[in-house]
């Protein structure tokens, strides 16, 4: 195949779309080896040679494109050699030849076995020759994009330029203003700085960004891609802090912007310096540190009153001080000057400046924590010298208490707590733990104290916990002591014995734990509480583990513990149970055999009241969820038998042993009797507690019952039983039959439809009709402490139409117990199933609302409007003339109605002020008008949400408001 003949060339040059088809055409072939690339530039050679332009223009077009049409490995370096001479060459020529050159240029410098040295002339010629701010926006992005590709792939070669690379760069960049070349620009350049040297042109690179900070860009509200300020901002401020040579620049810069009354300059301005503090060394900024300071000191001492301002600028600050940090010698000075300023003020908490003194101190802690957390400790422990410990409120030593555990803890957070000076740590932490003693003496009133001063030393402690001598720590322990057995004060310090547990395992055990066990028996309840409070942390400790376990395990299986002791123990254990991981509550099954021991506790221990109970089928349920199945299956063999479900106590073992079963063990040998036992049960019990759980181990079972028939003729024999009762008006037998239908229905059995059927047509029934009603509010409310984890997939949307199918026909002329069903129902239902009915459910809806009865019902449909109109639907937009009214009327009903209709009916006419104004307007003056009833209500929550509405109706129409 040769190559396209002039007059195919000469008819690909006529229009874009042919010359862009020939370019394809070429390429393949070019790939193919028909031909190669010069024999096509000889070809073209007519219109390259051209004297008119538009033809140059046209073949230069038709060579770019073919060039970005071919594989990047198919030309060899001879080939790229001579298209490198080319386009050099071109590089003179006419300016409307620009956009084909470029546009060729970019393919070029892709090739892979493009020669080095022709990167080099093509800069040299595209520097000289032309200029890249005369060029479109378009061009300047492929300018830009061809520099960022050379930057990465031919460093060598620009480094060997030196700085004619560089002038070129700088004179490419300047005075460019679109965002999105910016945005390509300051991405490449910081990387790029880093990396090449910068010679006598540092401060030209500098100014060449300095100029566009603080960015001032709004993007298009349009462009859904659109470069965002910050974004650019945040690539600016990299480029300025790309190079240590900026240093003097960066700070003079931002210190200059940081003056500015703009928030958003300011803002810059303190990232700017924080970056600074990242990317510099301490020696560059050293020289600029007063300067640095000044500024940032104007911001945060007393402080801006712009909460980001204060809080980026202690950033800012602290950053600077970690930095320094490397370097000792820097750091104390930085540390000198900064707490020179602020020391003075953190001594009297009453002056206006102690505040951002105490933020700034804390900062350079955070910097420099052994240097600048001895600087202020000495600062307290010498003010607290001059002022005696009382029982007075002693709001000044609290406020201290505070700050001195936040340097404890910065300092440990830095590895430098045990670095701090002795002479200053030990005087300070006898200060503390006097203060916590004063409960010990004999004038101590509680009742009085309102002991904020012993909490602010007990976070004190536990901060230095580390750093305590033995004889504080053996004061600490009388200390903990007393507060434990006070039969009044109740403090936490949890946190202060498990940092001591964990650093002093067996001065805790002697000096506390051994305390505690030994006069447990003689301990009122209050303090028994107290005491597992604090023991059941340290349990994750070995050393103290067993002996925390036997105590609890006593307590709970003593045949002599009191009843309130044992709840206590209760307590504790489930407690335990919750905090520990399966690994540990496996172990303890198996070495106490805990499950079986609660089981004959519960069932062997006479006249056990129902807390206990409760708590003991909580214990074994958190038992039964951590062992593995083949546990849990014979567990269920062996104890479910003799379970006698009549009976309190037995009725609770088989809910803390089934209530959260795993659904793959199979209960089929068990579902008939635990059916027929439950249901006799429900049906004649008059203890709401004892029926609850029945139906909740009921709906359960029928839940992850195996899908068999012998299963399911289980299920009909027992709705069929129900059913008898329902005949008898039995109103449990409602209930009951809606818990099992709740089951049925989230698995997705079909039988549920059959039951819920039953359920409508009681809606009709002249006394069971309240109960069908509040049955559909079973089925379709959210139960947490209900196990049902066979969930069928979009059960809720099945569910819906199940009922639609019963109900929806002839939802206009149903009773109210009809119209209570369905509310309850959709309640549970998503908002995409309701939007796609919402024709024929809006009725329902506004019926429900004008109605004012059931504050329940109104709820609900109150917040499935709400739900429509916060998305400015469009149905209910056209239905405003019958919602407003109806909200207006709810929202001043202050007697027969609850506080959260009023509420809901406020913030559904506060959401309608959304929808655009010339919607609204004709209804303002309306609702304003209504609305000032309700701003006198008698609940503060309510006139609230009125105040909110009430303006927002005042504002609708109004200049500066949204359309």
């Amino acid at each position: 195949m040769t190559t396209p003949t002039r007059e195919i060339l000469e008819k690909a040059l006529k229009s874009d779309v042919k010359l862009q088809a020939a370019a394809k055409q070429i390429a393949n072939e070019l790939s193919g080896g028909a031909y190669n690339i010069s024999d096509l530039a000889e070809q073209l050679g007519f219109a390259l040679t051209s004297t008119d332009t538009e033809q140059r223009v046209a073949g230069t077009n038709l060579l770019s494109a073919v060039l970005n049409a071919l594989p990047a490995d198919l030309l060899n370096s001879k080939q790229l050699e001579f298209l490198t001479t080319f386009y050099t060459d071109r590089l003179r020529d006419h300016h409307n030849v620009m956009p084909a050159i470029i546009e060729g240029m970019n393919a070029l410098v892709r090739m892979k076995e493009l020669p080095p040295a022709s990167v080099t002339l093509l800069l040299q010629a595209f520097f000289q020759y032309t200029t890249c701010q005369s060029q479109t926006r378009g061009d300047r992005t492929k300018i830009f994009n061809i520099l960022k590709y050379l930057t990465l792939h031919f460093q060598p070669e620009l480094v060997k330029m030196s700085g004619d690379f560089l002038y070129g760069l700088i004179n490419s960049i300047d005075g460019e203003r679109d965002p999105r070349n910016l945005d390509i620009i300051f991405s490449f350049m910081p990387e790029f700085i880093s990396q090449y040297p910068l010679l006598h042109l540092a401060e030209e690179m500098f100014e060449i960004f300095a100029c566009y900070f603080p960015i001032d860009f709004n993007p298009s509200k349009q462009d859904p891609e659109a470069i965002t300020r910050d974004a650019l901002a945040e690539k600016l401020t990299n480029c300025l802090v790309a190079s240590e040579q900026f240093a003097e620049w960066t700070v003079a810069l931002a210190v200059e912007k940081l003056d500015s009354e703009l928030l958003v300059a300011k803002l810059d301005s303190i990232e700017l310096l924080h970056q600074a503090a990242l990317k510099f060394s301490p020696s560059a900024l050293e020289p600029h540190f007063d300067q640095i300071w000044q500024a940032l000191k104007a911001e945060t001492f007393p402080g801006s009153d712009n909460a980001d301002v204060l809080r980026n600028a202690l950033k800012a600050l602290a950053e600077l001080l970690k930095s320094a940090s490397k370097v000792p010698s820097i750091s104390h000075n930085y540390q000198s000057i900064v707490l020179g300023v602020v020391l003075t003020h953190l001594t009297d908490f009453h002056q206006r400046l102690f505040h951002p003194a105490t933020a700034i101190a804390l900062m350079c802690v955070s910097g420099d924590a052994s240097f600048a957390g001895d600087k202020i400790l000495d600062t307290f422990q010498l003010k607290l010298k001059e002022s005696e410990l009382s029982l007075e409120s002693d709001e000044q030593r609290i406020r201290f208490y505070h700050i001195i555990s936040q340097v404890y803890k910065l300092a440990a957070l830095r590895d430098s707590l045990l670095q701090l000076d002795k002479g200053i740590v030990l005087p300070l932490q006898d200060d503390v733990i006097a203060a916590l003693r004063l409960c010990e003496r004999e004038d101590f009133d509680v009742k009085k104290q309102d002991l904020e001063l012993q909490r602010s030393a007990l976070g004190v402690l536990c901060e230095c916990a580390p750093v305590l001598s033995e004889a504080q720590r053996a004061l600490v322990y009388k200390a903990l002591v007393q507060l434990i057995s006070h039969p009044d004060i109740d403090l936490n310090f949890t946190a202060l014995t498990v940092s001591l547990g964990a650093l002093q395992p067996v001065e805790l055990q002697s000096n506390f734990i051994d305390v505690c066990m030994r006069n447990f028996e003689i301990f009122s309840e209050f303090i028994k509480r107290k005491i597992y409070a604090n023991l059941l942390p340290l349990m994750p400790q070995m050393a103290f583990t067993q002996r925390i376990l036997d105590l609890v395990m006593t307590q709970v299986f003593s045949a002599t513990s009191a009843e309130p002791v044992r709840l206590l123990a209760l307590e504790a254990l489930n407690s335990l149970l919750d905090q520990e991981d399966q690994h540990f509550i496996v172990d303890l099954q198996q070495q106490s055999n805990l499950l079986h021991k609660l089981i004959v506790l519960a069932q062997q221990t006479a006249q056990l009241p129902e807390a206990s109970l409760e708590l003991i089928a909580s214990a074994l349920s958190r038992i039964m969820q951590q062992l593995p199945l083949s546990e849990q299956s014979a567990i269920v063999s062996e104890y479910l038998p003799g379970l006698q479900l009549q009976l309190e106590a037995h009725l609770y073992v088989a809910k803390g042993l089934l209530g959260y079963l795993h659904k793959d063990i199979s209960m089929d040998d068990h579902f008939e009797r635990l059916l027929e036992d439950l249901t006799k049960l429900s049906l004649s019990s008059d203890n709401e507690e004892l029926r609850g759980i029945a139906h909740h181990l009921l709906c359960s079972l029928v839940n992850k019952m195996d899908n068999n028939k012998s299963n399911r003729d289980q299920v009909k024999h027992i709705t069929d039983k129900l059913k008898a009762a329902l005949k008898a008006g039995d109103e449990r037998a409602v209930d009951l039959l809606a818990w099992i239908a709740k089951g049925l229905v989230v698995a997705g059995f079909e039988e549920a439809a059959d039951i819920v059927g039953d359920l409508s047509e009681l809606l009709e029934h002249p006394t069971l009709c309240t109960a069908a009603a509040l049955a559909f509010d079973i089925i379709a409310a959210e139960y947490p402490e209900l196990d049902l984890p066979v969930v069928k997939f979009l059960y809720k949307q099945k569910f819906f139409h199940t009922i639609m199918n019963k109900l929806g026909s002839k939802l206009g002329s149903y009773s109210e117990h009809h119209m209570k069903a369905f509310i309850y129902v959709l309640k549970a239902t998503p908002h995409s199933v309701i939007k796609l009915n919402i024709k024929q459910l809006a009725p329902l809806l506004f019926k429900t609302l004008d109605a004012h009865k059931d504050s329940h019902s109104l709820c609900i449909v109150l917040q499935i409007c709400e739900s429509f109109v916060q998305q400015q639907d469009a149905y209910f937009q056209t239905h405003l003339g019958h919602l407003i009214p109806s909200c207006i009327e709810l929202a001043k009903r202050k007697t027969d109605l609850n506080m959260q209709v009023r509420i809901g009916a406020l913030q559904l006419l506060y959401d309608i002020t959304k929808y655009p104004t010339y919607v609204l307007l004709p209804h303002k003056q309306d609702v304003t008008l209504a609305l000032a009833s309700t701003l006198d209500d008698p609940k503060r929550l309510v006139r609230n949400t009125a105040v909110k509405t009430s303006n927002a109706w005042f504002l609708v129409g109004a200049p500066g408001g949204e359309d």
